[in-house]
């Protein structure tokens, strides 16, 4: 019997567990153009702990956690990669594998919003460990030039069941969001966010440990001119 399981505290855990340190980012950058087309980049880094890395890797599990190999992680991309690619709605898919400094990236191209909620619910899918089922909710929407960063999780109580040396694990962690647009900023709901020079960018950058307990959120309403 599947459990549920928050796909966005899940794909988290994985890192974490890969990787067993606070030291990673994750990199969220949304380039959209005023017809609603666009490109996006999904990056995580956890090249500052590429040594600690490489020693957990030698090992089958970490405090009672089975850890993925390296050849599970590549099964999973490429089955990514496959089903991104059947989506006429998305093009230009680039999946970067840096196996040395452990950076890992995903970039493409949208015709609408609608694809892009799309290509990242196969995301946490394909990423959501065996034996969970995820809950996917849409984490955009555009529309009479308002571009909003939905966020639907709430994982306090997955969070309180975490052992203190996993909470620990969240500490440095950093979530960076990036959206740029075609026309000038008006206005954006997220007090934490910082607009470009620009006026036509809008940057986000959150602690995961503060992100998971709802101290702060990645939401935002940004309004365009």
């Amino acid at each position: 019997m599947y459990k549920k399981h928050k796909s966005y505290l899940s794909i988290i855990l994985l890192i974490i567990t890969f990787s067993y340190t606070s030291c990673f980012e994750i990199v969220e950058e949304v380039n959209l153009n005023d017809d609603g087309t666009g490109s996006f980049s999904f990056t995580v880094n956890m090249s500052q702990s590429r040594i600690q890395v490489n020693s957990i890797m030698l090992l089958d599990s970490i405090n009672g956690r089975p850890l993925p190999k390296i050849e599970d992680f590549k099964k999973a991309i490429r089955r990514l990669e496959y089903e991104l690619k059947k989506d006429s709605a998305i093009s230009e898919i680039k999946i970067t594998e840096n196996w040395e400094d452990y950076i890992f990236s995903i970039t493409g191209n949208f015709q609408n919003i609608d694809a892009l909620n799309k290509a990242i619910k196969n995301i946490n899918t394909i990423f959501t460990p065996k034996g969970y089922t995820a809950e996917l909710y849409d984490n955009f929407k555009y529309e009479n030039n308002i571009f909003e960063r939905l966020y639907s999780y709430n994982l306090i109580n997955e969070y309180n069941t975490l052992s203190q040396k996993d909470k620990t694990a969240f500490k440095n962690a950093k979530y960076t969001t990036v959206y740029r647009f075609n026309s000038p900023v008006k206005s954006y709901s997220n007090q934490n966010a910082l607009k470009s020079k620009s006026g036509k960018a809008i940057m986000l950058k959150v602690n995961v440990r503060e992100l998971v307990t709802n101290k702060k959120s990645i939401k935002n309403t940004i309004i365009l001119r």
